[in-house]
């Protein structure tokens, strides 16, 4: 497996959630601090103001992303999502969380990165957003067991977030991505395929 080194310093971690394999790595799980993600998840303002009418694309898009429901996302629901963040640009960071093997249930050594995000989605500059926790895997195993895996962990972030931090269930979003967007095609077993991407919808 590869190490992770400059993404980590800059607060783009790989996350453990794979089935197969686990990658106990708590020193990178606090290495991420709220101040860093609020800087990360803030949509960025334009240099320049200039008013632009929402064109008709854009306004279906902000009616799909108002629509989405916050589990269980069905696989066109997943691609569309996808694009509209490509699209928009949306700012999105990726957070180290641990899983016990082959299970949803978070590992102690990742609730210090889990407080440091719920500090910051609840913090002033977020504390309107809504966010979207992706669930992402790597290529080990079937992708009907990675996508059913993923799911339920973004899920269980998800339920953590709100169990802990009182944070509204309308404003976070669980999807599990699986295998399907490695963030390293090139080895599908690599540790930073397995990560949870969390996404700010709301472009300011």
């Amino acid at each position: 497996m590869k190490r992770i080194t400059a993404m980590a310093a800059a607060g783009l971690l790989a996350a453990g959630l794979v089935g197969s394999t686990f990658l106990a790595a708590p020193a990178l799980a606090q290495a991420v601090d709220a101040g860093t993600i609020v800087e990360t998840l803030t949509p960025k303002k334009p240099l320049t103001r200039s008013f632009k009418a929402p064109s008709a694309a854009d306004a279906a898009d902000e009616q799909f992303l108002q629509s989405l429901p916050t589990r269980g996302l069905r696989i066109d629901q997943r691609k569309k999502l996808d694009e509209i963040v490509a699209k928009k640009e949306l700012p999105k960071i990726d957070i180290t969380i641990n899983f016990d093997y082959d299970s949803d249930r978070i590992r102690p050594d990742s609730i210090p990165a889990l407080t440091e995000l719920g500090k910051a989605l609840t913090s002033e500059a977020l504390a309107s957003s809504r966010i979207v926790l992706n669930g992402h895997t790597d290529a080990a195993g079937s992708e009907a067991y990675n996508q059913n895996l993923s799911d339920r962990r973004a899920a269980s972030v998800r339920d953590y977030l709100i169990g802990t931090f009182n944070i509204g269930p309308d404003r976070l979003i669980a999807v599990g991505f699986g295998e399907e967007r490695l963030k390293n095609p090139v080895d599908p077993l690599a540790a930073e395929n397995r990560r949870v991407e969390v996404v700010n919808l709301t472009s300011g």
